[in-house]
C-alpha cells in the first residue's frame, strides 16, 4: 500500500508540472544562494513524523521534507564553497551563506513552519513558508505545500522583470521506512523555479549519531551526512557535511530548541 500511495503521487505531482511548466534557466545557476542548504524542513536537520525537530527523523540538504514542525525554534548556518575546497564565509567569489531562523507553529501533523532565510553579509533576505497538508498513516505519505523566496526578495533585475521573480512554489511528499532503530525516509514532490521541476531524496539513520542522505533537487544530484553533537555540546546541535553536486562542499551548524 505504501509503495502504491508514493507512486500516484508522484505522479500527481508529475502532471501538476506538465501542466504548469518549469522554469529551467542559467540564471538559478548562477544566483547560488538557493543551491545550497534550503532553509527548509530537513535542510540539514531532521523533522519526526509527526512533526518534531531536532536530530530525528528525515534529513536532506536541498531537498525540503513533507513533514513540518508544529513546535520548536530553528536556528543555523551553512557554508558553500563554489568549488571543491571546503570554505566558510557568508559571501564573495568563492563562497556563499545561508542563515535560517525559523520556527513551527499549528499541531502534529498539520505543522506550519515560517523562515527567515539570510543570504549574505548584508542579510538580504528571502521568506520560506511549508504548511503540511496531510499527516502520514500506514497507506499514505505525509504530503505539505510551501514557497521558497515568498516575496521575491533575492531576485536579480533581470530574473524579475522577465521572469516574474524567483518564488519557487512545490509540493513534496515523505514517507518512512525501516525499523525505528535504523529508519529510511523517502521523499519525492515537484515544483517550479528554484526546484526546476521533480525533485527527490532519500535519508536514512545509519548509526545512532549520523545521518546519511542524497537527493535530486531539481539540478543536479547532492549526497550528505549530518551528526548529532548533543554528547559533545548541546541537546539537538546537529552538523551536517554535504557535497552539493558531489562536488562543492556545504558545511552546516544547527541548533532546536523545542518547548
Amino acid at each position: 500500500m505504501r509503495t502504491t500511495a508514493m507512486t500516484g503521487l508522484t505522479c500527481l505531482l508529475l502532471g501538476m508540472v506538465l501542466i504548469g511548466g518549469v522554469w529551467a534557466d542559467q540564471d538559478f545557476l548562477d544566483y547560488p544562494e538557493f543551491r545550497y542548504t534550503s532553509a527548509l524542513p530537513g535542510g540539514g536537520w531532521g523533522v519526526t513524523p509527526d512533526g518534531s525537530p531536532g536530530f530525528e527523523g528525515a534529513i536532506q540538504t536541498n531537498v525540503p521534507v513533507a513533514y513540518t514542525p508544529h513546535e520548536g525554534y530553528i536556528l543555523g548556518y551553512a557554508s558553500g564553497s563554489f568549488d571543491s575546497t571546503p570554505r566558510m564565509g557568508f559571501s564573495g567569489n568563492d563562497v556563499n551563506g545561508t542563515a535560517t531562523i525559523a520556527l513551527g507553529l499549528g499541531t502534529s501533523g498539520h505543522g506550519l513552519y515560517l523562515c527567515e532565510m539570510g543570504t549574505s553579509n548584508k542579510w538580504e533576505s528571502a521568506e520560506n513558508v511549508q504548511w503540511q497538508v496531510l499527516a502520514e498513516s500506514e497507506n499514505r505519505p505525509a504530503v505539505a505545500i510551501g514557497v521558497v523566496d515568498a516575496f521575491s526578495q533575492r531576485s536579480p533585475d533581470r530574473v524579475r522583470s522577465r521572469r516574474g521573480g524567483t518564488i519557487s512554489w512545490y509540493a513534496v511528499a515523505t514517507q518512512k521506512f525501516g525499523s525505528d532503530e535504523h529508519p529510511v525516509y523517502a521523499t519525492a514532490g515537484a515544483g517550479f523555479r528554484r526546484f526546476n521541476g521533480l525533485f527527490g531524496g532519500v535519508s536514512w539513520r545509519a548509526h545512532e549519531k549520523v545521518t546519511l542522505s542524497t537527493e535530486y533537487d531539481g539540478w543536479n544530484v547532492n549526497a550528505g551526512a549530518a551528526v548529532d553533537l548533543s554528547d559533545w555540546l548541546t541537546d539537538d546541535v546537529i552538523l551536517a557535511i554535504s557535497l552539493v553536486d558531489l562536488e562543492r562542499p556545504v558545511l552546516g551548524l544547527t541548533y532546536v530548541y523545542n518547548k
